[in-house]
């Protein structure tokens, strides 16, 4: 009976899906290729996206490290205009990109996501937290690709 409980037990463990996280990379890898496509040579790339509601938003891309195999990308979208709300209205992320492989992950700039966490934990964290987050990035370049268009200058405005 104990071997029972234990084996039920264990089948409900969370197991990551590498396939659909490895193919999630490799999209969002292409999506920024077509973002800084045409402009391959700089080092930074300003997006104006207009959504519903009249809303108009700002996404920045910035290269930072990069090595052989791999650059970094940091990420800033939040509204043109300042809100003041009760919340944070700004986004911010580190893109790491694997050019060997075509993959492209988020990082928090210093380390990376693991692949699964135990829930409850202290973090907050979901169990498919990394998967969660790259699905984040994969909505907002979808959005920008589709709603958006390149400022050929630099902001006028800094992200808080």
């Amino acid at each position: 009976m104990t071997e029972i409980m234990k084996t039920e037990k264990t089948s409900k463990q969370y197991v990551p899906d590498l396939v659909s996280l490895q193919l999630l990379g490799e999209l969002n890898y292409r999506r920024l290729g077509r973002l800084m496509r045409g402009q391959e040579e700089m080092d930074s790339w300003n997006f104006s996206v207009h959504s519903a509601g009249d809303q108009e938003s700002r996404l920045r891309l910035t290269l930072g490290k990069e090595s052989r195999f791999t650059s970094d990308i940091a990420l800033e979208f939040g509204p043109e205009m300042p809100q003041k709300l009760l919340f944070k209205t700004t986004l911010s992320m580190t893109v790491r990109l694997y050019h060997d492989v075509g993959i492209a992950e988020i990082t928090d700039g210093h380390r990376q996501y693991s692949g699964s966490y135990p829930y409850p934990n202290d973090a907050m964290l979901h169990r498919d937290e990394k998967f969660r987050l790259n699905q984040q990035l994969a909505d907002l370049l979808e959005l920008c690709l589709k709603h958006g268009h390149r400022l050929n200058s630099t902001l006028s405005f800094q992200f808080a």
